[in-house]
């Protein structure tokens, strides 16, 4: 069979979506590993496999149609975050005015989370959570015309109506997946404008979090694998770790592959001090610049050297707040003084921080709490700052928390750019004040002459500096052009 994975160009009038994580509309594009994952298992199975990132490639509605018009694939594979919902099935529709004969395999968070809304005809099948070998064994299954309900993890549409098959099981060791086979992905238009080298490409070296941040979305594959897992047993799952021999292995095939910097976006990279050490000694003569997510509690100086003499150019910190109040409600289980410890280790050891501030994720935050925390951050003096309003996703405790407090502004999740636009209100913290918040916060993080400075000053290259001019036209156009 020929399957093809794809992300079509916008289709909803709205903003290409950071399909990564999920959570936010894209100023810049990483390769999207959730299709290269099950699209490698495919490959090693006989399948012919493409995968097509017309939202990268800038393509326009109009070559997307084209393509489907002479395409002759038998399945198309949409991966579907909760902003992506509306374009994705638009492409659907798209794609079956030109082949009625083909099927289509949705999975991701969105239709995790509301699988009837994709089950619309039998020519549909949703995977559900941990998708690598569900949607591969799905293609088996049809490719030999068998029963779909034999596959664990699928619903599909039958004469009778909606079936949901039985929950697979989370994958149990991640080193049973391939090395994801990055040939088949153009990679020229990615990049991590906070890195400077390319070509780049994303990695994950592990699954999941143990924290119980009431607010968490995580990566965008953990969240599906995340909302299956609570379904079935109300719990997180467990997270799940590559060995430090499989992450050094996969290392060394990016460096001989040509890749020269790579965005780890695991939730946590920093699991065990150990593990961390064993990665940085074995990647340290590749001269692969990198960046990765941490926890403030997991820094420590031995991990922050480790990581500067291997290659780690910033660390993306999610301190949220600096009030303490606010971290205690949200359940972030980290102290405020325990970030400024991080932030000065990794500043010492040369390493930059990117601190991630989340407006409104509880009614402990206040005008004043985020005073306090906007007064901190300039104070620690980080390289750079993501300020985003604490939206409810659901299937998050925030969410069910928001929905019985009546603090929804639509009684219910609606996709917005959390960079934009608050769904939530409080009677001292208004929707519309948050979105104030959020927009001043930029503005005088990042367009002040000092800011301008700072940012050129760490350009290396004419090339770095295109990019990153590219950057930050797509970061104004998305925070202040209305």
């Amino acid at each position: 069979m020929k399957i093809t994975f794809l992300v079509p160009p916008v289709l909803d009038h709205t903003q290409n979506v950071d399909r990564c994580f999920g959570c936010n509309y894209s100023i810049y594009f990483l390769p999207l590993l959730a299709m290269l994952y099950p699209a490698t298992l495919l490959k090693q199975r006989g399948h012919r496999v493409a995968v097509l990132d017309f939202a990268a490639q800038k393509k326009s509605e109009k070559e997307f149609r084209e393509f489907i018009q002479s395409d002759g694939s038998d399945v198309y594979c949409l991966y579907t975050v909760f902003l992506s919902q509306q374009t994705d099935r638009l492409a659907r529709d798209i794609i079956r005015a030109a082949r009625p004969s083909a099927a289509f395999i949705f999975y991701g968070p969105q239709p995790t989370w509301d699988t009837a809304l994709f089950l619309d005809r039998g020519d549909t099948y949703v995977v559900r959570g941990e998708p690598e070998f569900i949607v591969a064994n799905l293609v088996d299954a049809l490719l030999n015309r068998a029963d779909p309900s034999a596959v664990e993890g699928v619903s599909w549409r039958a004469p009778s109506g909606i079936v949901h098959n039985r929950p697979a099981p989370i994958i149990g060791s991640l080193d049973t997946l391939p090395l994801p086979d990055r040939s088949l992905l153009d990679h020229r238009p990615y990049l991590n404008p906070k890195l400077h080298s390319k070509p780049h490409t994303a990695m994950l070296t592990s699954r999941g979090c143990y924290a119980q941040c009431w607010y968490c979305v995580p990566n965008s594959l953990s969240y599906a694998r995340e909302l299956e897992h609570k379904r079935q047993h109300g719990a997180k799952p467990p997270a799940r770790l590559h060995s430090a021999r499989r992450v050094i292995e996969e290392f060394e095939a990016l460096a001989a592959q040509g890749f020269r910097s790579v965005s780890v976006i695991d939730d946590q990279f920093l699991w065990n001090e150990n593990r961390t050490l064993a990665i940085c000694e074995g990647i340290r003569k590749l001269n692969l610049e990198w960046s990765c997510l941490a926890r403030a509690d997991r820094v420590s100086g031995n991990t922050a050297r480790a990581m500067a003499d291997a290659g780690c150019a910033y660390v993306d910190l999610g301190a949220e707040s600096f009030d303490q109040k606010v971290l205690d409600a949200v359940k972030k289980g980290i102290s405020a003084g325990q970030t400024e410890r991080a932030v000065r280790i990794l500043k010492k050891c040369g390493i930059a921080v990117e601190l991630n501030i989340l407006i409104g994720a509880t009614p402990e935050d206040s005008e004043q709490s985020i005073a306090r925390t906007l007064r901190e951050l300039k104070r620690l003096d980080v390289d750079y700052a993501l300020f985003s309003i604490a939206n409810p996703f659901p299937g998050t405790e925030f969410y069910e928390a928001a929905k019985a407090n009546g603090w929804l502004v639509h009684g219910d999740y609606v996709p917005v750019d959390p960079a934009r636009s608050a769904i939530v209100s409080y009677p001292h913290l208004s929707n519309k004040r948050m979105e104030e918040i959020v927009a001043r916060a930029y503005r005088e993080y990042y367009l002040t002459p000092t800011a301008l400075w700072r940012e050129l000053r760490k350009t290396r290259s004419l090339a770095a500096f295109r990019d990153k001019l590219a950057t930050g036209a797509r970061f104004i156009q998305r925070n202040f052009v209305k």
